[in-house]
C-alpha cells in the first residue's frame, strides 16, 4: 500500500499492510524544535534551522526528508498562521535555548528582564503581550488581557472574533505547500483555521489585539452552566463561519485533502472528564455534529478531534457527534486503559496516538522500556485497523534522542521494516 492507501484503510477499520505512522502530520503530533534539530543531525540530514510551526508550543515542521527517516504516512499542510496571529510565509532567525530557529518574520519577541521573553498579537508591540516564555522555559504561555466579563453587557460576537474567514492568501499558501508535498503520496491533513468551540489554547484570544468576552479559561469552562444561552449563540455563529471556510477549502482542494483536523478543545484532565458528559452532550455535541454532518455530506474528508485527558465517558458523544478519529489517546489518564478503549470503541472511532507515554516513558524511561511499551500499544490498538501510531501529544523538549530512535525502530520492527 501507499501511505495514502494505508491511512484510508485504517479509517475504514480495515487491516492495512502496516500500521500508519504520524510524526508532525497534525498540530498535536509535532516535535519540539530543539529535539527536531538533534534528530536531523542524528539521521545525517542536510542542516536546516527548524522552522517553527507554532510559537506557543515551539514545535517545528517535520519536513519530508525527516518524515522519510521516521516512516511517516501523513503530511500536514503546514499551518498558515499560529496561536499569536503570526503568518508562516516569511521567516527570520531567532536563538531558542541554544538552537538557531526560524520564526515568522512578523513575530515580535522582547525580553522580560528576567531571562524570559514576550510575544505580541500579530507582532504588534503597541499591544499588551499575549504570550510569555519564562526563564529556562521552553514554551510561550498565553496571557489573559481582556477586561472582566460583564454579564449585563455581554455580546456573543466578542467570542466569535477568533473565527476568521479564510483569505485568498491562505488558500494560495496551502496550494503552494500541497504542490511541494503531494508527490510523496502521503495522506494530507489540513487545519484551515480556528474551529475550536473553546480550545484552551485560544480562549484568551492570543492572536487578537484587544480580546473581549469570556477570555478567562476558568470562566469559559464554567460558562455552559453560568451563561448557557451566550455560549450557544457563540457556537451557532462560530459553526456557520466554520462551514463557510470548509466550503472554500473543498472548492479549492477537493479530495486532495484526506483528513480535516477540526478541533483541539480538551474535555479531560489527568483524573477524568473536565466536564459533565451530559453537559457536553447538551452544549457542545450539537455543534460538532453540525460541522461533521456537513463534511460527511459534502466532501470525502475524514474528521479528527484532539482531546486530552480521561475522556472515556465522553467518547460515545464524540462518536455520536460524527468524529472519525480522536487524538492523542492519553492512556496515562484515568479510565483510558488501551485495551478497554480498543474493545469498547475500536470499531466506532480511529485512535490516533497513544503509542507511548510522553509524560514518563519517553522522556525518562530506558530505550528498552520505550520499545516494550510501543510494541505493547501497537499490538493492542492495531488489530482490525482503526489506528494511527503517534506519541501521546507532541514530543517535548529534552527528550533523549536514543529514546525517540528506540520508538521509531520499534514501530519499524512491528511493521516488518527492519
Amino acid at each position: 500500500m501507499t501511505s495514502k492507501e494505508r491511512v484510508k484503510a485504517a479509517f475504514s477499520h480495515k487491516q492495512p499492510d502496516k500500521v500508519p505512522v504520524d510524526f508532525g502530520g497534525m498540530s498535536c503530533s509535532m516535535i519540539n524544535a530543539s529535539v527536531l534539530d538533534q534528530l536531523r543531525k542524528y539521521y545525517g540530514l542536510e542542516y536546516r534551522p527548524p522552522k517553527i510551526s507554532d510559537m506557543s508550543t515551539m514545535t517545528a515542521f517535520v519536513e519530508p526528508d525527516l518524515a522519510d527517516c521516521l516512516g511517516c504516512d501523513i503530511q500536514q499542510l503546514y499551518n498558515y498562521g499560529d496561536t499569536y496571529g503570526h503568518v508562516n510565509t516569511d521567516w527570520k532567525e531567532w536563538e531558542y535555548r541554544g538552537v538557531s530557529v526560524l520564526i515568522p518574520s512578523n513575530a515580535s519577541v522582547t525580553e522580560d528582564g528576567k531571562g524570559g521573553y514576550y510575544v505580541y498579537p500579530q507582532g504588534d508591540t503597541s499591544c499588551k503581550p499575549s504570550g510569555h516564555m519564562p526563564a529556562n522555559g521552553f514554551y510561550f504561555d498565553n496571557l489573559t488581557r481582556s477586561p472582566e466579563f460583564d454579564e449585563d453587557n455581554a455580546h456573543p460576537e466578542d467570542n466569535v472574533e477568533d473565527y476568521l474567514p479564510v483569505s485568498d492568501e491562505q488558500i494560495a499558501y496551502h496550494k503552494k505547500v500541497l504542490e511541494t508535498v503531494k508527490g510523496d503520496n502521503r495522506a494530507i491533513q489540513a487545519a484551515p483555521g480556528y474551529f475550536g468551540l473553546g480550545d484552551a489554547n485560544n480562549i484568551p484570544g492570543p492572536n487578537l489585539k484587544n480580546p473581549k468576552g469570556i477570555r478567562s479559561i476558568e470562566e469559559w469552562y464554567t460558562a455552559p452552566l453560568l451563561y448557557p444561552e451566550y455560549v450557544k449563540e457563540v457556537f451557532e455563529r462560530g459553526t456557520d463561519i466554520v462551514i463557510q471556510n470548509l466550503q472554500k477549502y473543498w472548492d479549492a482542494f477537493g479530495s486532495d485533502i484526506d483528513v480535516m483536523y477540526l478541533c483541539g478543545t480538551d474535555f479531560g484532565t489527568q483524573r477524568g472528564p473536565l466536564i459533565n458528559p451530559q453537559t457536553f452532550k447538551d452544549i457542545y455535541m450539537p455543534y460538532y455534529k453540525k460541522v461533521n454532518d456537513w463534511i460527511h455530506e459534502h466532501t470525502t474528508w475524514k474528521t479528527l478531534k484532539h482531546c486530552c485527558g480521561g475522556i472515556f465517558p465522553i467518547l460515545p458523544y464524540l462518536i455520536e457527534g460524527g468524529f472519525d478519529a480522536i487524538n492523542p489517546v492519553q492512556c496515562s489518564a484515568e479510565g483510558m486503559d488501551p485495551k478497554k478503549l480498543k474493545d469498547t470503541y475500536g470499531k466506532d472511532i480511529l485512535f490516533w496516538g497513544g503509542g507511548v507515554d510522553t509524560q514518563n516513558t519517553l522522556p525518562f524511561g530506558t530505550p528498552q522500556e520505550v520499545r516494550e511499551q510501543v510494541l505493547e500499544r501497537l499490538d493492542i490498538f492495531s488489530k482490525d485497523g482503526g489506528y494511527i501510531f503517534n506519541t501521546i501529544h507532541n514530543i517535548q523538549a529534552n527528550v533523549p534522542i536514543k529514546n525517540i530512535v528506540a520508538m521509531v525502530e520499534a514501530v519499524k520492527e512491528f511493521n516488518g521494516d527492519r
